[in-house]
């Protein structure tokens, strides 16, 4: 791949690539990864970052795309090896999405999959299994199971004493997977399928919300500002509980805070998360007690805007 990525000057070599942004942020929790840690590690500014991916999801869109590879085995399935390339396949996910922190945790949470890498990694697997015998349908049902089974175990890896270990764990999943259609109720259809799947909820989990909150209400205004930007980068990753306690939170805050670059990523972090459509006027009534002149005049916008769509 060209490194300048259609961005740099002819004979300067950009100092960022896709590349680059990706191997950055695999050295770190990719959980918790935000958009100002990574440039910090890439040494460029927030905003160059920001003109080579529009978001942290872009940034896992690029991870996914590393880590598929990694896993993918070079071979094609076929008849006599099905079964072994998909227990190659597994412990290749498990070795390598347990080596990056957060990154089995975040394939696990409900969210929007590359298509990209996951669409490979999903069409190699049902290829396996129709090697094995399965029909289209039951053979896409398979990839659901195996892909929803392994990514959930390796989430949970180190968190449930009793699980059983991951080869038997996996020996007994591929043995219980039929390579045929059985009697059974009737499926879902495709229609209603792709509109269960769509609407599932995201979540950060309580760990999460619980750090962003403490963090909210840091006696340094550093960290105060960090999780606010955290909020910022995680917007599409919050659910409707999620979004309503962070909304309230952040409107007592503003009304409390005392520095104004605190107020302003406050502000930045409430207007964020408006767009998600998920908290209500009463979730931020206390914003109203905020004096519009204790806003800097730059940073009114971000108020007159919240007051304007909500009251």
């Amino acid at each position: 791949m060209n490194s300048t990525g259609g961005n740099g000057r002819p004979g300067r070599p950009a100092r960022l690539s896709r590349e680059r942004i990706a191997e950055a942020a695999l050295q770190g929790d990719v959980a918790t990864l935000t958009m100002r840690e990574l440039a910090t590690r890439l040494g460029v500014s927030h905003s160059s970052l920001y003109r080579w991916v529009p978001d942290r999801d872009g940034v896992l869109d690029l991870v996914s795309g590393v880590m598929v590879e990694r896993v993918l085995p070079d071979d094609e399935p076929d008849a006599e090896n099905w079964r072994d390339w998909l227990t190659r396949l597994a412990w290749a996910m498990h070795d390598e999405f347990l080596a990056v922190p957060g990154y089995a945790a975040h394939v696990a949470r409900p969210h929007r999959h590359h298509p990209e890498s996951f669409g490979r990694l999903r069409g190699r697997a049902v290829a396996a299994f129709r090697a094995g015998g399965a029909d289209a349908q039951q053979a896409e049902q398979n990839w659901t199971v195996f892909g929803h089974g392994v990514v959930r175990w390796l989430a949970a890896a180190g968190s449930h004493p009793a699980e059983p270990p991951f080869g038997r764990y996996l020996d007994t999943l591929l043995r219980g997977l039929p390579r045929h259609a059985e009697e059974r109720p009737s499926p879902l259809r495709p229609e209603a399928a792709a509109h269960t799947a769509a609407t599932a909820s995201p979540s950060i989990g309580d760990e999460h919300l619980l750090a962003l909150t403490r963090n909210l209400t840091s006696e340094s205004a550093k960290v105060r500002e960090r999780a606010c930007e955290t909020i910022c980068d995680w917007v599409r990753s919050f659910d409707r509980r999620e979004v309503r306690t962070l909304a309230s939170l952040l409107a007592s805050a503003a009304v409390l805070e005392q520095d104004e670059t605190c107020l302003e990523s406050e502000l930045n972090a409430l207007g964020e998360l408006s767009v998600t459509g998920l908290f209500d006027a009463a979730d931020i009534a206390t914003l109203r007690r905020l004096p519009r002149d204790s806003v800097r005049p730059a940073d009114v916008e971000h108020l007159d805007n919240l007051m304007e769509e909500y009251f």
